[in-house]
């Protein structure tokens, strides 16, 4: 039971708890609207006592406020059947006091897990926190949006352990199928990433592995054949054997080319100096002339043959000098060639012959094996990968199922007690709205565990969904303290209310006040005052204590005394 709630704030609106049903009221005016949101704390004296049983303070939580910063705050409650008080600060957030004695966070969280949840820091049990905030639904993390989660887009499997510990189920078969799940989703996230990349490669399709690992094994085998009928010191030998004949005859070639292309040099020169005229006769007549001679006729013959004779020397000569131009630049040309060729084969040579010289052939040839054998390597792995993926899903399928029909027989076993949590939860929406909205609380074996459908029937609106959470909540809090598995108090946010008419308000808190008058419960929640008076015209006997008052008449009438 929650005894008391202080702070050393001098204007803090203390509230003392009694059994049975407790509410904190917000004094408001009569001309507000139903649905008006006032300051005056409400929501904060839930966040407070959240706060005192080891919530963190987020940002946007008012103690993060610079007026509460030093603030202590303290709460007195039933731990291990008797009364004790907490005592924590906003100013010191990594620690609380138990009657004055001081505890680190987590294990002030342990100490609250053992002494309201019966937690026995065992493995696959659900943390404090995560139990407790079935009991302080935090708004501003959403959770008043579904009966079975505490806050936004939390995963079905992620609740499991709670729901399971809370109505008394087995929480070692949730835990199985939660590791089921985690490893089912790392799978999943490792494939996503694989389609992309895995260290800048794609991992690939088995087949398509398999061909590329036979295909690099081929190679490998021949290569390493060659290694082995690899003759160092004959290799050696014969590349510096023919690198020295290459050598020889590229000189050779060189200074042939360089007669060659002298001799084209002479051709081409004798060729441009040759001409057509012949040399001139006239001036031995003219001699003749002169001596009074008069040269026979046979002479003047003689002159014309040597002068067809001389024409057909020059002819000659010309077409050989030309001739051999042709035959001499073939022959440059073909000789180029060859060194060309002969250059490229030396230098390849000469590329082994360096360092370390058949070594270095040898190291080459190591140096692809080692290339290859990385290669396979990697490509091995990949498929292995592929392969234990493949191996791993299935066996992830057919433990899944396994489970699942594991969970089925165990609620068969527990038949009874389930159908007695359907038929409180059932017997609670009936209260609210009779037998116009048939409502149920099933629970079934599912892929994620036990999968929980609180509903209320007709139409689905907001106040109805707030109604299902506040029936769920109370059957949990019913069935929880039954098993020794939940503590003897529930605190609902006045939000549990904020969409719900007149009639099923003063409904819920006359139902909650029974329930806790029947089962030694404590339930605590906040209204504002108009909401509470029209309850009260409407339940005019309902047994109920106002634990806190708040108003906003005044500055100083908030929880916290203060305007912020």
């Amino acid at each position: 039971m929650l005894h008391e709630l202080k702070s050393d704030l001098p204007e803090f609106k203390e509230a003392d708890f009694r059994d049975g049903l407790n509410i904190a009221v917000a004094r408001r005016s009569r001309t507000a609207g139903r649905e008006d949101r006032n300051p005056v704390g409400k929501t904060s004296f839930v966040r407070v006592l959240d706060f005192l049983l080891g919530a963190d303070v987020r940002p946007g939580h008012p103690l993060r406020r610079a007026e509460l910063a030093h603030a202590e705050f303290g709460l007195t409650l039933d731990l291990f059947g008797q009364p004790r008080t907490i005592t924590r600060s906003a100013g010191n957030l990594a620690s609380a006091q138990v009657n004055e004695v001081a505890m680190r966070l987590q294990k002030f969280r342990g100490y609250l897990g053992k002494g309201l949840f019966g937690l026995t820091g065992g493995g696959g049990e659900p943390s404090f926190r995560s139990l407790v905030a079935y009991y302080l639904r935090d708004v501003t993390a959403g959770g008043f949006s579904s009966p079975t989660e505490t806050h936004r887009k939390q995963r079905v499997i992620d609740t499991q352990p709670m729901l399971a510990h809370l109505f008394a189920l087995d929480v070692g078969l949730v835990t199985k199928v939660r590791e089921v799940s985690e490893t089912g989703r790392d799978l999943r996230e490792l494939r996503k990433i694989a389609k992309e990349s895995v260290m800048g490669m794609a991992l690939g399709r088995g087949n398509d592995l398999d061909a590329q690992i036979r295909a690099l094994q081929n190679r490998r085998e021949a290569l390493a054949g060659e290694m082995v009928d690899f003759r160092v010191a004959g290799r050696y030998a014969w590349h510096r054997e023919r690198a020295d004949e290459l050598s020889r005859r590229i000189r050779e070639i060189n200074d042939h080319l360089v007669v060659t292309e002298r001799g084209v040099k002479d051709v081409e020169a004798a060729i441009s100096e040759d001409g057509d005229v012949l040399p001139d006769r006239g001036y031995l007549r003219q001699v003749f002339d002169e001596l009074a001679i008069a040269l026979p006729g046979q002479v003047v013959r003689r002159f014309e043959e040597v002068e067809a004779f001389h024409r057909s020397v020059v002819a000659n000569r010309r077409g050989y000098l030309e001739a051999e131009r042709v035959r001499l630049l073939g022959e440059i040309s073909r000789e180029r060639a060859e060194l060309a060729d002969l250059d490229r084969e030396r230098a390849e040579l000469m590329r082994l012959l360096t360092a370390d010289g058949a070594f270095e052939t040898y190291a080459e040839l190591q140096r692809q094996l080692a290339v290859l054998d990385g290669r396979l390597s990697e490509l091995v792995e990949r498929r292995s990968i592929v392969e234990r993926w493949g191996n791993s899903s299935r066996h992830l399928q057919m433990r899944s199922a396994e489970l699942e029909l594991q969970i089925n027989a165990d609620l068969h076993d527990r038949r009874d007690h389930v159908r007695e949590v359907s038929r409180m939860f059932a017997a609670f929406a009936r209260r609210l709205y009779g037998e116009a909205r048939p409502a149920a609380l099933t629970i079934e074996a599912g892929r994620s565990g036990y999968k929980f459908a609180p509903a209320i029937g007709g139409n689905a609106t907001s106040g109805v969904r707030c109604m299902a959470l506040f029936c769920f909540d109370l059957c949990m809090a019913v069935t929880a303290k039954r098993a020794g598995h939940g503590p003897d108090f529930l605190v609902h946010d006045s939000h549990v209310f904020e969409h719900v008419d007149t009639g099923q308000v003063a409904a819920a808190l006359a139902l909650a006040a029974e329930v806790c008058a029947a089962e030694r419960l404590q339930y605590v929640t906040a209204l504002n005052s108009d909401r509470l008076e029209d309850a009260l015209r409407t339940r005019p006997g309902l047994d109920h204590h106002v634990c806190a008052e708040m108003t906003e008449a005044r500055d100083d009438g908030g929880l916290f005394g203060v305007r912020y």
